[in-house]
């Protein structure tokens, strides 16, 4: 009886390690993992806003498409509307029937100063007529005053004529609308001479001499200088006439006008006296402009002063010589602008 056990005990032992010794059955993949690809085009030349994609992965059972405007798609090749000018990054993702999947991007770019130019053309006593053409299929025209969406509506023509008090600006946007329901709204800050280009803030770093005591964030920080907005201000107390601020452009800029929109109290904070300089390179400076004894005579006024400049610089520099009195210093504004010349 005790042989008997023992070779069952052997028995035992000996086929427990031959089952730990047996080697981890391969896992083979039934279905080749997917890859991601697709190229777009538009439709047609008049439909800027209508793209067909045309998708080249490979391996899928099954695609998911994301256009990146909140519409989604699950068709092999679909064709996407989308309904505003804008950047939008494009995603398809590929998956096969074991749940692998591969995702491939792509921005399309469209943008309404790529799909409409407008012309400008004084027509005197401070009349501007605007026009514009484009490739688009326009159902739908509308000049509007202002840039907001429940602006009031100037017009539905293809031209429309402006009236300027002088040395006044306007903001109109033109809005065009497809068949398909898609909109491209063009922004233009225009005065009586023509289209005026705004870049106080493009693609610029700015900076002043002397900040309010709270920083460029404060109620009356150096930002509320260049936001858009006339019934903010920065101050700056004890500065006499050392004031300055600057724009340091990434590439070249001509500057050929400016406005200043004085504070909401105290005249003897206004500017009196200033000069304007361009630098190439930020140290070697050119004066373009310069004035003396200029006054403001209301609160919150803005003031357009025009100048011969040709030369793009990269820097440009406003430098405060005097003020109207005292030594505190505030301005509502300051816009920089390139005129029609």
């Amino acid at each position: 009886m005790k042989y008997v056990f023992l070779c069952l005990a052997l028995g035992l032992l000996s086929s427990s390690c031959k089952k730990d010794q047996e080697p981890v059955p391969e896992v083979i993949e039934k279905e080749p993992k997917p890859t991601a690809a697709f190229t777009f085009a538009q439709v047609n030349q008049n439909d800027p806003f209508t793209f067909k994609f045309d998708n080249k992965a490979t391996n899928f059972k099954e695609t998911r498409w994301s256009f990146g405007d909140d519409s989604t798609a699950s068709v092999v090749t679909p064709t996407h509307t989308f309904l505003n000018t804008g950047t939008y990054v494009v995603k398809l993702v590929a998956l096969n029937g074991e749940g692998y999947w591969a995702q491939r991007e792509e921005t399309i770019r469209i943008s309404a100063a790529n799909l409409i130019k407008v012309t400008a053309k004084p027509a005197g006593a401070g009349k501007l007529n605007l026009a514009f053409t484009t490739a688009m299929s326009v159902a739908k025209t509308e000049w509007k005053d202002g840039y907001e969406s429940n602006g009031q509506v100037l017009s539905t023509e293809k031209t429309i004529d402006l009236q300027f008090d002088p040395g006044t600006f306007k903001e109109v946007q033109l809005k065009l609308t497809t068949s398909k329901g898609s909109i491209a709204a063009l922004n233009l800050f225009v005065s009586e001479l023509g289209i005026i280009k705004d870049i106080t803030t493009f693609e610029n770093s700015f900076s002043v001499s002397h900040e309010n005591s709270g920083g460029p964030d404060a109620g009356e920080g150096s930002k509320k200088m260049i936001d858009g907005d006339i019934t903010t201000k920065l101050f700056v107390g004890g500065v006499g006439n050392n004031m300055s601020w600057q724009f340091a452009y990434q590439s070249p800029q001509i500057l050929n006008g400016y406005s200043m929109t004085s504070g909401n109290d105290s005249p003897d904070r206004d500017p009196k006296s200033w000069k304007v300089e361009g630098s190439i390179d930020g140290e070697t400076w050119i004066t373009v402009d310069q004035r003396t004894n200029e006054f403001f005579t209301e609160r919150r006024q803005s003031r357009t002063f025009l100048f011969t400049n040709k030369t793009p610089y990269n820097y440009y520099r406003f430098s405060m010589t005097e003020l109207n009195g005292g030594s505190n210093f505030q301005m509502s504004e300051i816009r920089v602008l390139e005129f029609p010349q």
